[in-house]
């Protein structure tokens, strides 16, 4: 038969283990903020990399001037993102640290997690109109979410949402020495959150011919090599398998000959994801 000190014993051991273990269990919030954290330190890797492949000059072409302009203008632009992303990670962690500091309450909601696809449009409104003329490669923009996104029924992000982005090329109509001119722009972070997605890009001669387009992914500057630094193709040839499409609607009419690349504030830019966004639902 067991003694009452025994007895007392073992039920402040039993306490004391039930206290270790809802002080060491960790919270939904805590977890999921743990996975922002780490998502965000990986983009950061991922940006590095990239940039780190920009400097090392892999990019090739047949016009060597336009393609090492177009790869200064690259890395200007990639040193932004990487400047970016290390601050959103940076907040991501300490987010994490202080929910995973915090006592898990004893009933709470999990949280709501919803994957955005690769292809899902982002419609953004410029805060302004962004030109060759005062926007240089590597320069910061930013606008707002012109309409919802919804994924799987929920609201994942809202109209309204602030929206940042990165000045990818930025040369006038005739600098290039083909001719041409482009003006690209890709935006980075949506609500707080650094995504990928497409490029757009409006490529201009002197005479006035104007050409948007979309290009994908990481073959953002291959693509916009083959597009400048080939003369033989006119402006028409997709490289390194890179999804590149019209941007209707944005193209200016051929003859006006003005050399200032301009892409305007009035009118939403249909960004696309490139890669899957996780995204946790606020209650």
């Amino acid at each position: 038969m067991s003694s009452p000190t025994n007895f007392k014993l073992t039920h402040y051991l039993i306490l004391a283990l039930s206290c270790t273990l809802a002080c060491n269990r960790k919270s939904e919030a805590s977890i999921q903020a743990e996975e922002a954290a780490k998502s965000a330190e990986a983009k950061v890797v991922q940006l590095e990399q990239q940039l780190a492949d920009a400097k090392a000059g892999k990019a090739t072409g047949e016009d060597p001037e336009t393609v090492q302009h177009l790869t200064r203008s690259q890395v200007k632009a990639l040193e932004r993102q990487v400047a970016d992303a290390k601050k959103r990670a940076e907040i991501k962690k300490q987010e994490a640290i202080t929910l995973a500091q915090a006592p898990a309450a004893k009933e709470e909601p999990k949280p709501v997690v919803v994957e955005v696809p690769p292809g899902t449009k982002l419609e953004i409104m410029l805060a302004r109109e962004l030109t060759t003329e005062k926007d240089q490669a590597g320069d910061a923009w930013e606008g707002t979410l012109a309409a919802d996104v919804i994924q799987e029924g929920k609201l994942v992000w809202s109209a309204g949402s602030s929206a940042r982005g990165v000045v990818t090329q930025s040369a006038a109509a005739g600098r290039l020495s083909n001719g041409q001119g482009a003006l690209g722009i890709r935006l980075t972070e949506l609500a707080g959150v650094g995504i990928d997605t497409d490029t757009h890009v409006v490529v201009a001669t002197a005479k006035g011919e104007r050409n948007a387009k979309f290009i994908g992914g990481g073959a953002a500057l291959g693509a916009l090599i083959g597009i400048l630094a080939d003369n033989r193709h006119k402006n028409d040839h997709a490289l390194a398998g890179a999804a590149l499409g019209a941007a209707a609607g944005t193209a200016a009419a051929a003859g006006t000959a003005d050399t200032v690349i301009r892409i305007p504030a009035g009118k939403p830019i249909a960004f696309s994801l490139t890669a899957p966004e996780r995204v946790t639902l606020r209650k």
